[in-house]
């Protein structure tokens, strides 16, 4: 195939994707559409039945006069032949034998649309029949759609929540991040402030123990501790 073939034939099956992805877009819309037009045409069956009915009445109604006006030349010829005229009773049975042919072609016709009427109430229940199933599986369709759409829904809901939740903490630790920042810059610039105002080196000398003094209380304390006439211990610390 040449390169122009196989263009052609590409732009078709992109057309034909295309196509049929706009039928999978609105397969509900198409659906409903559908039945709506085999409920359309169920009902010009049942306005075509309907018609049919009429005319099978007339012809029934014809022929029962027909059978009507049969019986009563049988029963003209009858009475011509009891009082002797041969005649008169022939020509009613010549019009008997016509009247039976007519009553004949009659009953055929009625026979015709009984069994056309006949036909046409089966096709219409079983069209009605597979109607009613098809709205409910349209039915059954349109709720696993809903249910499909709001599972849907609560996934992508769950989805951004998780990845809102993972935000949130992510912010969290960064926020725990700058107040621990924050704490050991207070602590270091305490640091130095301590050491450059001597602070510092005071607090290690007290806790080393050296150039500490006791406190007034404790000179009374210690004086009158000692015995009467012992001289006051001299302190290590050079004066």
């Amino acid at each position: 195939m040449s390169i122009f073939g196989k263009l052609l034939t590409a732009l078709r099956g992109g057309a034909n994707e295309a196509g049929q992805a706009v039928v999978d877009s609105q397969a509900m819309r198409i659906l409903d559409q559908e039945i709506r037009d085999a409920e359309a045409a169920l009902r010009q069956s049942k306005h075509h039945l309907t018609e049919v009915m009429a005319k099978r009445q007339l012809n029934a109604n014809k022929a029962g006069e027909l059978e009507a006006k049969h019986a009563e030349l049988e029963a003209s010829a009858s009475a011509a032949l009891a009082k002797g005229e041969e005649g008169l009773a022939l020509e009613v049975a010549e019009r008997l034998v016509e009247l039976q042919g007519e009553l004949e072609a009659e009953t055929t016709i009625v026979a015709q649309f009984d069994e056309s009427i006949a036909s046409l109430r089966a096709a219409i229940r079983d069209s009605e029949n597979k109607v009613r199933q098809l709205k409910q599986q349209v039915s059954v369709v349109k709720a696993t759609d809903s249910v499909q759409k709001a599972q849907s829904a609560v996934a992508a809901q769950h989805s951004g929540q998780t990845s809102r939740m993972h935000t949130a903490m992510e912010s969290l630790e960064r926020i725990k991040e700058r107040q621990q920042l924050r704490g050991a810059q207070m602590q270091a610039a305490e640091q130095l402030h301590d050491e450059q105002s001597g602070a510092s080196l005071e607090a290690r000398l007290k806790a080393a123990g050296i150039g500490a003094r006791p406190s007034q209380a404790e000179d009374i304390l210690a004086r009158l501790r000692r015995p009467a006439g012992e001289a006051p211990a001299k302190s290590d610390e050079t004066p």
